[in-house]
């Protein structure tokens, strides 16, 4: 029997407010202090300093990447309990009134002023962020509000990709902080485990067959083939036995891509993993994904539970010159919420430009 894999959605209802007829010659309210978030400390507890982050900018997407690299940055910093932080909607607000927005090469002293006329806090952070290819690159920006501006950093950090920002983060407050570099947690064990343990992945060479497709594998016929997934023999003179083949065309390519899954591959939540791969593309661009997924009991009308994503670890193949080249990375799933990750699948995926990837040699191993 088949396990059935659903997709989380979310829901986000929108409440709307009807007011009545204004008054002729309305007054403009006067806007209260802004709070911060987490104001409340401890009884006999020292107050921590109080921060407000600003949105970063970012060109091209009306801010979007910025705004989302700031929401990076809150979420850190009251999950680290580092500062006292200023709302997010005060800030936003202030902001989208047209009071102040902060440049990342602007006037330090504006700033400050602003900081600290506004919403009385102790520290301010704000920057830019860009796109380097694949790249991120983060430039970050925190005084202290004082009468003479201190700059306590002005600095740019790069990301290898969106997907770890969170390590930029980190570092960031460490560093404003003050706390010493975590010292290389490395184990020559792992190496070992990579080289001798048992691998994980069904078929991964694709040489084995369940009928008309590679055992191991989905069943041909799902609608995000595209009928443009291919089961061929290896091209060139790296090739290995039979692979993978996605040959996408320029609609197929500039919307969905094209994906293919692994059969469910058991697994320990907190346990360090290490996948390899093989790829050789001719153009498009090549993402792996190592799925996770948990196991929801039915609830109300349901009659049978539910394997459900609930976290990724990406994989970004490089390189569209016609060449075999093997990509590796070290994973370990981790619980989102309450829900430990007992299983997971590989997602090979490409997308734009059109062309062809080949993919073989998909390799899984805990080596914790």
């Amino acid at each position: 029997m088949k396990t059935a894999f659903a997709a989380m959605g979310c829901l986000f209802c929108v409440l709307s407010v009807l007011a009545g007829e204004a008054p002729e010659n309305p007054e403009a309210p006067e806007k209260p202090e802004a709070a911060p978030a987490d104001a409340a400390a401890p009884e006999g507890a020292e107050p921590k300093p109080v921060i407000a982050v600003f949105d970063f900018e970012s060109q091209g997407d009306e801010n979007a990447l910025g705004k989302w690299v700031a929401a990076n940055f809150r979420a850190r910093i009251v999950r680290k309990g580092l500062y006292t932080i200023v709302d997010e909607m005060d800030v936003t607000a202030a902001v989208e009134d047209g009071e102040f927005e902060p440049k990342y090469g602007g006037q330090l002293k504006e700033v400050v002023d602003f900081a600290h006329e506004r919403f009385k806090c102790d520290l301010a952070m704000w920057g830019a962020v860009r796109m380097q290819g694949e790249k991120l690159l983060i430039s970050v920006k925190v005084a202290a509000v004082k009468d003479e501006p201190e700059v306590l950093m002005d600095d740019t950090f790069g990301a290898e990709n969106r997907h770890v920002t969170s390590a930029v983060v980190i570092e960031v407050l460490r560093l404003l902080a003050g706390e010493e570099k975590p010292k290389d947690d490395y184990n020559p064990d792992w190496d070992k485990a990579w080289a001798e343990g048992p691998n994980l992945v069904k078929n991964p060479g694709f040489e084995l067959a369940d009928g008309d497709h590679p055992a191991g594998w989905d069943a041909w016929g799902r609608d995000y083939h595209h009928n443009m997934a291919h089961w061929v023999e290896a091209p060139g003179p790296d090739g290995r036995g039979k692979c993978m083949k996605f040959a996408m065309n320029a609609d197929i390519a500039g919307s969905y891509g094209v994906a293919y899954y692994s059969e469910p591959i058991d697994i320990t939540h907190g346990r360090r993993y290490r996948f390899s791969v093989r790829v050789r593309s001719e153009g498009p661009t090549v993402k792996i994904f190592l799925k996770h997924y948990a196991y929801f009991e039915p609830v109300g009308d349901e009659k049978e539970g539910q394997w459900r994503e609930t976290r990724r670890a990406p994989l970004n193949c490089h390189g569209a010159d016609r060449q075999w080249r093997t990509f590796t990375r070290d994973f370990m799933p981790h619980r989102n919420d309450a829900h430990d990750p007992k299983q997971t699948r590989v997602e090979l995926y490409a997308y734009w430009p059109e062309g062809v990837v080949y993919f073989d040699d998909v390799v899984m191993k805990k080596i914790e």
